[in-house]
């Protein structure tokens, strides 16, 4: 079968020789899920942290300094990138903070490994929450996003908060609620890399996150914000959030099949995503829609295995999609 390798957010100090810890719990439970369904399939798996991949003079030459095998749980001599058939982009620590070597190694992936998951096209299109107005102009439900000037002008003045996140940022980092306009001193001097979106009080009631592989529902989940602070809006666990599993009704998942196919009209492959909203009086209003690497709760929903092995079948079926296309090339050589 195939060699796939899986980038993830590792926990240095508590990787061990036969042990590679990942970032986050919530990441770790799911990623051993993954590559067991995998290594079922009779695929070989291997784990790299993104930060050991050397550039050398070319594009050609990089290569990891450190490569983990699932199966033997051992760190072993690095295979070479051009030995994987496919690379599962699914979590790496950081990266927001060096974007250029971010995207040189997505750019390396691209021509190295004939599959790569999210795909690239996706992963730098979703990089950017500037998607949210891309969305928004298409007539999908959308917490309304503003640039930090139109909502100085369309909500602060008018006494009407705003959620000002990082243009690109992850897990909740530097996001915070405006409520006029000298909370926005915060991010003076910067307001060029912040978006602001339409604050929806529903998130109290919790945020709904659907997982999806292609356009095909998986499992979900409901994630709260604390319960013990009234003035909190943000759903992360790190600040005493909590999740639990979540049956959507046919109404949500219409309204997520149908934003993921708008999304595709953006020249965007949808793969392995996870959409998140609330539910307001009009419907389900996006918050965000997670393409890049998106944390995708299969264990709180006790799904991990059974995700797992639909992961199998999915990048199966994306090998097999990507080894015929390159037959009917060879065989018509005089076309492509």
């Amino acid at each position: 079968m195939a060699n796939i390798l899986f980038t993830l957010a590792e926990e240095v100090g508590a990787t061990t020789d036969n042990h590679f810890a990942v970032r986050f719990a919530v990441d770790e439970n799911d990623c051993f899920d993954f590559a067991a369904g995998l290594k079922q399939s009779g695929h070989s798996v291997y784990f790299v942290n993104w930060k050991d991949l050397e550039f050398e003079t070319a594009d050609a030459d990089a290569h990891f300094t450190r490569m983990f095998d699932y199966a033997a749980s051992k760190f072993v001599e690095p295979l070479a990138l051009t030995d994987f058939e496919l690379v599962f982009v699914y979590k790496m620590e950081g990266f927001y903070f060096d974007l250029p070597r971010f995207f040189q190694m997505v750019s390396v992936f691209e021509k190295s490994i004939n599959v790569v998951v999210n795909d690239p096209a996706t992963i730098r299109h979703n990089i950017d929450k500037n998607y949210l107005f891309q969305l928004a102009d298409k007539n999908i439900r959308v917490g309304t996003p503003f640039t930090i000037k139109e909502a100085v002008e369309k909500r602060l003045s008018k006494g009407l908060p705003c959620v000002i996140k990082p243009l690109f940022g992850e897990r909740g980092l530097n996001v915070m609620l405006a409520r006029t306009t000298s909370d926005l001193e915060a991010i003076a001097g910067n307001e060029t890399k912040y978006i602001a979106q339409e604050f929806m009080p529903e998130i109290r009631d919790g945020e709904k996150s659907l997982a999806f592989l292609g356009f095909d529902f998986q499992h979900a989940v409901v994630k709260m914000p604390n319960q013990q602070n009234a003035e909190e809006f943000r759903c992360n666990e790190s600040l005493g959030g909590t999740v639990a599993i979540y049956e959507p009704t046919e109404e949500e998942l219409q309204y997520s099949v149908n934003l993921l196919r708008t999304y595709e009209s953006f020249g965007c492959p949808i793969h392995f995503s996870r959409i998140d909203f609330v539910t307001t009086s009009s419907g389900p209003s996006l918050i965000e829609a997670e393409l890049l690497n998106p944390s995708i709760y299969a264990n709180y929903s006790k799904k991990g295995p059974q995700f797992g092995q639909a992961i199998a079948r999915y990048f199966d079926g994306l090998i097999k999609k990507k080894a015929l296309a390159s037959d009917l090339c060879k065989s018509a050589a005089d076309v492509c």
